[in-house]
């Protein structure tokens, strides 16, 4: 049960960051067609800038799940330095928990902004005035995929597999 598990987290965090990548390229991609819309062709820009934005927030959030499984977050091994291997893995247990419980209380705080934004009928207010619940739910998913990817870090370290 295990280790389906760990093979679906790791599955979802390598579609994470396809994701991730996809959406950083077309971020570059709509804000090249901004530059030529806006200097070459003397073309107010309307829904460049706020799809970009929602687009790189997005990024960020559900690309955070891949960036986790591949250990390249910030971390501060210099410590480790000080430990023995038995408390470098305590530590990074309980650096885990840590980080789960704020992903849990993130994406509670998420989902009440998405219901509320959804319910509510938010929108931007601008030109091209999209829903709010779009964006808000990039934060809520990229929080449900960190938890996933850290409950999986947490049995990876239990079992000794890191």
């Amino acid at each position: 049960m295990k280790k389906k598990y760990l093979q679906l987290c790791k599955f979802t965090a390598n579609a994470c960051g396809s994701f991730a990548v996809l959406a950083l390229l077309l971020s570059i991609l709509v804000i090249v067609e901004l530059v030529f819309e806006r200097y070459f062709f003397q073309r107010a820009i309307t829904w460049q800038t706020e799809l970009v934005t929602m687009l790189l927030v997005a990024s960020t959030f559900i690309g955070s799940a891949y960036v986790l499984s591949e250990k390249a977050h910030v971390s501060m091994e210099w410590i480790y330095d000080f430990l023995s291997n038995k408390n470098i893995i305590r530590l990074k247990i309980f650096t885990s928990f840590l980080s789960l419980i704020f992903f849990l209380i993130l994406f509670y705080f998420g989902f009440l902004m998405v219901a509320e934004a959804f319910t509510k009928n938010y929108s931007t207010g601008t030109v091209w005035d999209p829903p709010l619940w779009i964006p808000y739910s990039s934060m809520m998913i990229g929080a449900i995929l960190m938890i996933l990817q850290y409950v999986a870090e947490i049995i990876k370290l239990v079992d000794g597999k890191e």
